[in-house]
């Protein structure tokens, strides 16, 4: 849609429709099984009464992250429903999770603390 300037300056501009995408995401350990992973999101999505069916949504691998495999989850609600679905998904996510024993990990780093003597192998320690 093309809109000219001259109509948005002074105008009260909405860009309001009936339904939102949600923008979620959740970390993930590299060690998990991603298709299983996908399927348990795919299945809160589809029992949450909230989220809509049509349009479908969005679920897939976004980013392999330094501690997580990253997974976007954007599902369409009205917009009244908007703010209850997302906490509804966070927490049916986090629970479902942890009763399949997947993995939301910390953020580590690994810090190498050497011993002062020159020639000598690091030694690693995780903090």
């Amino acid at each position: 849609m093309v809109i000219p300037n001259r109509r948005i300056v002074g105008e009260i501009l909405q860009n309001y429709g009936n339904i939102r995408q949600l923008d979620l995401t959740v970390g993930v350990a590299y060690d998990s099984d991603l298709a299983e992973t996908i399927a348990i999101v795919r299945d809160i999505l589809g029992q949450n009464s909230r989220v809509m069916k049509d349009p479908a949504a969005a679920v897939g691998v976004t980013m392999l992250a330094d501690s997580s495999i990253n997974i976007a989850i954007k599902p369409w609600t009205t917009v009244a429903d908007s703010g209850p679905a997302r906490a509804e998904l966070y927490q049916a996510i986090v629970e479902r999770f942890r009763e399949r024993s997947i993995s939301i990990p910390y953020p580590q780093r690994e810090v190498r603390m050497l011993n002062g003597q020159e020639g000598a192998a690091p030694s690693s320690e995780r903090i």
